[in-house]
């Protein structure tokens, strides 16, 4: 169900490295988290069907890992609960956008703790 590229905008992937120099962790464990994050408040989750100009592809297995299935649960759920219609693309460019501007305060690595409780 998930394309094998995902195509982030350079902006995200910028703020993914910014996140990344902060917290020494990889933009790909940054992004999961705020997928999860994003889930975690749907009421703020929308969909964005924008293409971005400038992209940087990011490919699936290295996004999601070994929890690949989790995540695609997780999102599909989202969409059949939100009664979202839209391609995968952008429903994962969206979440993760919309997390990284839940952790866009974060400045050190500890500081992700809060967002868990």
């Amino acid at each position: 169900m998930f394309p094998t590229r995902i195509q982030l905008s350079k902006k995200t992937w910028d703020r993914l490295q910014y996140m990344q120099a902060k917290t020494r962790l990889t933009p790909n464990i940054v992004a999961r988290i705020a997928i999860a994050l994003a889930l975690r408040d749907i009421r703020t989750a929308s969909v964005n069907v924008s293409k971005p100009e400038q992209t940087h592809v990011i490919n699936r297995d290295v996004l999601f890992g070994d929890h690949e299935r989790v995540y695609e649960a997780m999102i599909l759920q989202f969409c059949a609960e939100q009664n979202v219609e839209a391609d995968m693309q952008d429903i994962i460019r969206s979440l993760i956008d919309s997390g990284l501007h839940k952790v866009g305060h974060v400045k050190t690595f500890s500081d992700l703790s809060y967002l868990f409780e």
